[in-house]
């Protein structure tokens, strides 16, 4: 696989991220990866991929018929996208070829040049087929247009949103207002993540005063504050749903089923509508309107004790393309007075017959329109008082500092000054430095607490999905971890836990006839463990099943059979790309992407997974972390005259072995003996340099070293000790470089490789075959 192929790899892999925690509907992300599929089509013509730029086309359509309403079936959609995307890293391994391609398009209604399907009645195949490729694509964002607006009740000519009536024309901020808006931006977000975690604690404790106050006073710090600042639409908004608890507060009501939805939808929409606000001061321009009346409605059914109406529908399309200026109001009039008497025909259809509005600006709209139903629920990362760039750098300088420090000390010359106030000085530098060093990485630490509360409504959506009842048990929330880490680690921690809830819970009626209570628990468990940060997720589910894993390996000729295969090694055959034993397909998980992607982004942030399960018991995954992406603890070794860098989360032992527990095993290569298990030699001097040393293991020493539960003996020169060092980058030119994961300065200014484990075990394989 040449370079090219490898950032096609790594771009795929950045694809698949994304698409195994998709949800149904998220307009947000689908605009991610259309972009993503977009540079994937760049890449793969300059390749010249002709089946795999054919099969990427074909998801772009895929991707524009969901962004643009002509895939009705969202959750079929996703699960098309999510079968195609493993299906283009099959085809960039060469395990798939172009018959696999033809069943699937067939299968997604996909003709050849990848159009997306399309109801009969929304546009003429044919018509578009003969016209040129612009006209195309001006015809496929019409039709889209008079499906969404097909789909949605005939609008009345009102174009007001039903929102109080100060929050119909807003006013723009003033500068002098931003300090202001920005502390309540920030809080804000935090309060309503507070109310999210806490409301959810409440669903199993409806009677628990305290989490219910703990929820009400969020609310009412809002909409104090957010009435201080003349935000009126959320001051009412937050004023109705304090309104609501103040009725549990008071006993009148229980805070359980619908409540707990409502307040939930609440949230979601209390979110948009601050970060809207802020939006809205960054461009200069006055808010949006927000439609709260159907959530207002389903507020007053729960305080009336009576049903719920739906959740609330889109806004009106004329609405949004009035709100964004796309439209002139009359125009939408008189369109809406033709669509009364003609019912049957889309409001875009005639904007775009009488030239008010172009295929873009209707599209626009729609996408608004989803955007303002959905709301935004992802939390924005949290500002801290310090630009984050400024403190990258600083930590970059202190990192540097510590380096020369170093290297001042290493000095010949000042060693050999036999000089007893120079070295009290260089003792009390290096234990400056040490602390100056640890107080800026504590400032580059944060709790893991709030990445671990997001998996609260994870689980209890994904549950409720399932039809399924999960608890989520959260242990060592206080847990700190590099922040640099939390964005990479996010999704894949999403993608695991949903996978516990998905494939290790049992239904209720399965685990009743095996004596388990009907709800299931899933444990996020953090701590620190040997200079890592440790991740466990656990369930009490049915466990994974080997024999199902090792018999599905075999049938990918993953391996020729489970002779010598531990439990740990077989476990890990499910992180290979594409593999899964589910038997059901479902929309969250079951066609084999997204464990491999969890793999590779635990070894880019230079960590490993362990797995332990029992059949019936349940699972449970370990991830180790290093404590920060900056420094790394290592174990130093030489061989071939060279300085090399191991991370000490791999090192099991160093030892010196005697000469009879050598051997040679034909087809094999060398063996040591250590502690009853043959374990594979590996020469460090073969793989670093030309070979040409061979000292006798007996002679020297060897270090086990353990990645994904396969251990191998690494042999080195002498160990020079254990060391903390600063990680540097060794550029672009030595990227493609896999058994170097970066190098460090040592403290006589010489360049240290660190060594990367998974490269070092892949290219003694190479070697020997």
């Amino acid at each position: 696989m040449n370079d090219q192929d490898l950032i096609l790899g790594s771009l795929l892999d950045d694809l698949a991220a994304e698409a195994m925690v998709l949800e149904p509907g998220d307009l947000m992300t689908y605009g991610d990866i259309l972009t993503r599929l977009e540079q994937l089509l760049v890449v793969a013509e300059g390749l010249g991929a002709g089946p795999l730029t054919q099969l990427l086309d074909g998801l772009k359509s895929i991707m524009e018929g969901l962004i643009l309403g002509q895939i009705p079936d969202q959750a079929q959609g996703v699960a098309g996208l999510t079968e195609g995307v493993a299906l283009a890293q099959s085809l960039l391994r060469g395990e798939s070829g172009e018959p696999e391609l033809g069943r699937f398009l067939a299968a997604q209604g996909l003709a050849e040049g990848g159009t997306a399907p399309v109801a009969a009645d929304q546009s003429d195949q044919s018509d578009r087929d003969a016209s040129d490729a612009a006209d195309r694509a001006a015809d496929e964002l019409a039709a889209a247009m008079m499906a969404e607006a097909a789909a949605a009740p005939a609008p009345e000519p009102d174009l007001g949103p039903q929102a109080p009536a100060e929050s119909l024309e807003g006013e723009a901020f003033a500068d002098e207002d931003e300090e202001l808006l920005t502390g309540f931006v920030t809080e804000a977000l935090e309060h309503l993540q507070s109310i999210e975690v806490n409301i959810l604690l409440l669903e199993d404790t409806p009677d628990d005063q305290e989490t219910l106050a703990a929820v009400f006073r969020p609310f009412h710090t809002i909409k104090g504050v957010s009435g201080f600042l003349n935000l009126q639409d959320i001051n009412h908004l937050a004023h109705v749903l304090e309104n609501l608890l103040d009725q549990a507060r008071s006993g009148r009501l229980v805070v359980a089923g619908e409540a707990i939805d409502v307040i939930l939808a609440g949230v979601d929409q209390l979110r948009q509508m601050i970060m809207e606000a802020q939006t809205a001061f960054q461009e200069k321009r006055p808010r949006r309107a927000f439609l709260t009346a159907a959530l207002e409605e389903r507020i007053e059914a729960v305080l009336g004790g009576q049903p719920a109406p739906p959740a609330a529908v889109p806004p009106r399309l004329g609405e949004v393309l009035v709100e964004k200026g796309l439209v002139e109001p009359e125009a939408v009039e008189e369109a809406l007075a033709e669509q009364r008497e003609r019912p049957d025909k889309p409001l875009g259809e005639i904007l775009l017959s009488k030239g008010a509005a172009g295929p873009t600006d209707v599209a626009e709209g729609l996408k608004a329109q989803r955007a303002m139903a959905q709301g935004a629920r992802q939390v924005q990362a949290q500002e801290v008082k310090i630009d984050t760039v400024k403190l990258d750098n600083l930590l970059d300088m202190v990192g540097e500092l510590v380096i020369a420090q170093s290297m001042v000390a290493a000095n010949p010359k000042v060693q050999s000054i036999n000089d007893r106030k120079l070295a009290a000085d260089l003792s009390q530098l290096a234990r400056i430095t040490t602390e100056l060093q640890k107080s800026t990485m504590a400032m580059r630490m944060v709790p893991i607490k709030q990445t671990f509360q997001k998996m609260v409504r994870v689980v209890r959506d994904t549950a409720k999905k399932q039809g399924k009842a999960v608890r989520l048990v959260l242990e060592g929330e206080t847990t700190e971890i590099d922040r640099n880490m939390v964005e990479k680690f996010y999704e894949p921690l999403v993608h695991m836990v949903r996978n516990s809830v998905d494939h290790g819970i049992e239904a209720a009626g399965e685990r009743r006839a095996t004596g388990k209570p009907e709800e299931g628990a899933v444990t996020l468990a953090a701590y620190h463990k040997g200079g890592n940060v440790c991740i466990e997720i656990r369930d009490d589910g049915k466990g994974l099943n080997r024999e199902r894993i090792v018999a599905k390996a075999m049938e990918r000729g993953l391996i020729q059979g489970d002779e010598g295969l531990s439990d740990e090694e077989a476990f890990h055959l499910i992180f290979e790309p594409g593999f899964s034993t589910a038997e059901v397909i479902t929309d969250i998980s079951g066609r084999g992407v997204g464990m491999d992607v969890v793999k590779r982004t635990m070894e880019e942030l230079r960590g490993k997974i362990e797995i332990r399960s029992l059949e019936g018991q349940g699972t449970t995954f370990t991830i180790a972390l290093p404590l920060t992406l900056a420094i790394i603890d290592g174990m130093v070794v030489e061989a071939a005259g060279e300085r090399f860098i191991l991370p000490t989360v791999a090192v099991v032992e160093s030892l010196r072995p005697r000469r009879d527990e050598y051997s040679t095993v034909q087809g094999r290569g060398e063996m040591i003996m250590i502690r009853g298990n043959l374990l594979p030699l590996i020469r460090l001097h073969q793989i670093v340099d030309d070979g040409h040393q061979r000292p006798e293991p007996w002679d020297t020493l060897v270090v086990v070293v353990e990645h994904h539960g396969q251990r191998r003996c690494l042999l080195v020169d002498r160990l020079v000790g254990r060391q903390e060092v600063v990680i540097k980058s060794l550029g672009e030119n030595l990227k493609g470089v896999k058994v170097v994961a970066g190098g460090a300065i040592m403290g006589d200014g010489r360049v240290g490789l660190i060594l990367d484990v998974e490269g070092v075990f892949k290219a003694h394989e190479t070697r020997r075959v």
